[in-house]
C-alpha cells in the first residue's frame, strides 16, 4: 500500500533492495523506543474499555494484540516520513535515527510487513476492525506528512487519532463505548498541545510551523487549558459528574517549553486516573448498565 517514493522524502543513502535483518531491526527499533518513551498508551486504554464493555476475553485479546500492531505501524510511518526532521532535534536517539536514515528502503519494508500484519489480523475478527485500520491509516500518513505542520490543525487532527486508535478497544455500534472514545479524542488534543509546546524550539528551528510556533508557548499553554476545561465538561455531562471536575486539576502544572516533559508525565497519570475511575464507576454500576446502554 506505501511506496518508498511515498514514505521517504529523505534521499536515500542504502540500496535499492532492502535487507528483511534490516527491516525487522528497524521495526523492533521503533517499537522499543516508543515504549520507552510511553508513547503506546492508547493501547492500554483499548484494553480497559474492551474490558468494561464486557467483550469476551478472546475478543479482547485479538483487539489487543491488533492495536499493538497497529501502534508498531503508526510510530514507523511517523519515523519514516519525519527522518531528516528527528536527525536535527534534541533529545532524539541519535544512533537509531541515523540507522533509518540509511536503511530507508527497509524501513519502508518493515511498515509494509506490519501493516500486512495488522490487515491480517483485522480480518479475521471482522469489518469493525477493517474499518479501524483503514481510519488509521490514512489519519497518520496525513497527520505525519501534512497535518502536524499546519497550526491548530496539528492539535485538532489529534482528536481524530485519540478516538480512531481507541475505536480498536470498542465496538462501532455500542453507544457508551463511543462516548468513552469521544472523551479520549479530547485529551488526546491536549497532550497534544503539551507535545508541540515542549518541541516549539526544535521545530522553530527546522522550520515546522506547529500551533506553538505560530501562536507562541503562552498562546497555545492557555489553548490547551481550554480544551482541559472542554475535557472536564464532557466527561462531567456525559460520563461522570464526579469524576469528571477532577480533569481541571490538569489547569494545575505550568505548561512552557522546559517543564512540558514533567507535564506531559502528570497529565499522563490524572487522565488515566480518571479514565480507570470512570470505566470502573461503570462497571460497578451494572445494574444500570443495560439501561445506559
Amino acid at each position: 500500500p506505501f511506496s518508498a517514493a511515498f514514505l521517504v522524502q529523505a534521499p536515500v543513502r542504502s540500496s535499492v533492495v532492502p535487507r528483511l535483518s534490516d527491516a525487522v531491526r528497524i521495526v523492533a527499533d521503533t517499537t522499543i523506543y516508543r515504549l520507552r518513551k510511553r508513547e503506546m498508551g492508547n493501547l492500554v486504554t483499548s484494553v480497559t474499555l474492551a474490558l468494561a464493555l464486557r467483550l469476551p476475553l478472546a475478543d479482547v485479546a485479538h483487539r489487543a494484540a491488533f492495536g499493538f500492531l497497529l501502534n508498531v505501524f503508526v510510530y514507523l510511518v511517523n519515523d519514516l516520513l519525519d527522518v531528516e526532521i528527528d536527525q536535527q532535534a534534541a533529545g532524539r536517539d541519535v544512533a537509531r535515527t541515523r540507522f533509518l536514515a540509511d536503511h530507508l528502503p527497509a524501513g519502508v519494508l518493515g511498515a509494509a510487513l506490519v501493516l500486512a500484519a495488522s490487515g491480517a489480523a483485522a480480518a479475521l475478527h471482522g469489518r469493525g476492525l477493517l474499518i479501524v485500520l483503514a481510519i488509521n491509516v490514512v489519519v497518520i500518513v496525513a497527520y505525519s506528512r501534512w497535518l502536524k505542520r499546519h497550526p491548530f490543525v496539528d492539535i485538532l487532527s489529534m482528536a481524530t487519532w485519540g478516538a480512531s486508535m481507541a475505536l480498536v478497544g470498542c465496538p462501532l455500534d455500542d453507544v457508551v463505548g463511543l462516548k468513552l472514545v469521544g472523551l479520549l479524542g479530547i485529551l488526546s488534543m491536549v497532550t497534544e498541545g503539551v507535545q508541540v509546546i515542549r518541541d516549539a524550539e526544535s521545530d522553530a528551528r527546522v522550520g515546522v510551523r506547529t500551533t506553538a510556533v505560530a501562536l507562541g508557548v503562552s498562546r497555545t499553554a492557555m489553548a490547551t487549558r481550554a480544551l482541559v476545561i472542554l475535557a472536564a465538561a464532557y466527561a462531567t455531562l456525559l460520563l461522570n459528574m464526579a469524576v469528571g471536575p477532577v480533569l481541571l486539576l490538569a489547569l494545575i502544572p505550568k505548561l512552557d517549553t522546559a517543564r512540558a516533559d514533567r507535564s506531559w508525565d502528570l497529565f499522563r497519570m490524572l487522565f488515566g486516573g480518571c479514565w480507570l475511575a470512570i470505566l470502573g464507576h461503570l462497571v460497578l454500576a451494572g445494574h444500570l448498565w443495560g439501561v445506559i446502554r
